[in-house]
């Protein structure tokens, strides 16, 4: 069980070649959630009928089915189900030639959507709804009160979840070797699969994952300090200045 060196880095380079994918499994998704996940959290908050209820069904189900669980389901689904479905459409498609990773890139993507509702919808439920009053006072509209001033004091709100949810996005794409994508901890152990040094490929895997991601929370600190500023009752003030807008 000695750890041995030269096989670490090995796995190391082997595992960095794969971070680019390991990257598109996290921030697509996440830009999918933060779009999505904002127009779920305002119908909600602004109590859109029939929708409302819609989207209040689906995040109450799909929360509550652990994202290795729909994965699995999915590729499932991909693997019996996608060459009917292309030959219906009239392609010549088949399972073999699409990669398994839009799979995980649709699972994903659902589960941030879910997520990121839920966060946006608490941030803007903790915005007083005075200041919605003083925006409309003097004039404003619905998406001029929104931007000019409940969203520069959602943001800092939004930051520490939002900073939880891309590191945990980031370890969660591991998950993608049980469909055979090839990412940071499957690219780790490819040396293990000629040397039988299988504990030095988790090791690197494990290494990768904690070096990105403590740079990803760094900088994300780095933000919330940053924008936390706008996090104060001067924004209200700001809706006389752009009343005219």
């Amino acid at each position: 069980m000695n750890i041995q060196l030269p096989d670490l880095i090995a796995s190391l380079n082997s595992g960095f070649r794969y971070l680019p994918t390991t990257f598109i499994l996290s921030f697509v998704p996440l830009s999918a959630g933060l779009v999505f996940g904002t127009l779920i959290a305002l119908v909600q908050v602004f109590k859109v009928p029939v929708l409302r209820k819609i989207f209040a069904v689906f995040v109450s189900i799909y929360s509550g089915i652990p994202s290795v669980v729909a994965l699995l389901i999915y590729n499932l689904l991909y693997i019996t189900q996608f060459n009917k479905i292309a030959a219906f459409f009239g392609s010549s498609l088949t399972v073999r030639e699409v990669s398994p990773i839009y799979v995980a890139l649709f699972t994903f993507s659902l589960s941030s959507i879910v997520l990121m509702s839920e966060t946006i919808r608490g941030a803007l439920l903790s915005i007083d709804k005075g200041q919605f009053e003083a925006g409309y006072s003097v004039g404003l509209t619905t998406r001029q009160i929104l931007r000019r001033i409940v969203l520069p004091q959602v943001v800092p709100v939004i930051l520490p979840p939002l900073t939880n949810h891309v590191v945990g996005s980031i370890k969660n794409t591991s998950i993608v070797m049980t469909i055979g994508v090839m990412d940071v901890l499957n690219g780790a152990i490819v040396p293990a699969e000629t040397t039988y040094r299988f504990l030095e490929g988790y090791i690197a895997s494990a290494l990768i994952y904690w070096a990105v991601n403590a740079l990803l929370e760094f900088l994300l600190r780095r933000l919330e300090t940053h924008t936390g500023k706008f996090r104060n009752t001067e924004c209200t003030d700001s809706a006389t200045e752009y009343k005219n807008d």
